[in-house]
């Protein structure tokens, strides 16, 4: 796979224990970067097409869990085929309820302890274990990989967002 077009990020160069550090952080980085933006402006879009800082947390809370759902299944269930996931269809279809910051960010913590509890238990030769997502086959340590640059890539949309729409510069 090519580099992130938005963050440069080339998802098969981040190691596997690089992968899980970055992942252990991501509840308290969720919870600081959430912390700097006024409640009022959680759900706030700075325009149309871009997503509000919570919007990108409940993305990152979902992704996480299917990641993590889906790495005990790639590791015990080989050649393991999972259908295409769109994130913008599935964001269009959340519920008013599931846009709450603390169901984010407990959602966060729980996925990412869930998926950092499993990888660290994971032989070392089990990271080559193929499966297929739509239609690209990948090593099975691709899923810490992409949660890795998926959770970093959005903590940075966060902050953008939190800039536009109404973090004080004394938060940053």
């Amino acid at each position: 796979m090519a580099p992130c077009a938005d963050c440069g990020v080339d998802e098969e160069s981040i190691g596997v224990p690089d992968a899980i550090s970055a992942i252990k952080t991501f509840p308290r980085r969720y919870r600081e970067a959430l912390a700097r933006i006024p409640a009022d402006a959680l759900t706030r879009r700075p325009d149309p097409d871009t997503w509000s800082a919570l919007e990108y947390a409940v993305h990152v809370r979902e992704v996480l869990q299917l990641l993590a759902a889906g790495l005990p299944i790639v590791l015990d269930e080989p050649d393991t085929k999972f259908p295409s996931f769109d994130a913008d269809d599935s964001a269009s279809r959340w519920p008013e309820w599931a846009l709450d910051p603390e169901l984010a960010l407990s959602g966060i913590a729980t996925a990412s302890g869930a998926l950092v509890s499993r990888a660290e238990a994971t032989p070392w030769e089990a990271w080559d274990r193929p499966f297929t997502v739509g239609t690209f086959t990948h090593p099975a340590a691709w899923i810490v990989q992409h949660a890795a640059h998926e959770g970093s890539h959005h903590l940075r949309d966060i902050e953008r967002v939190g800039r536009l729409v109404g973090a004080t510069p004394d938060d940053e």
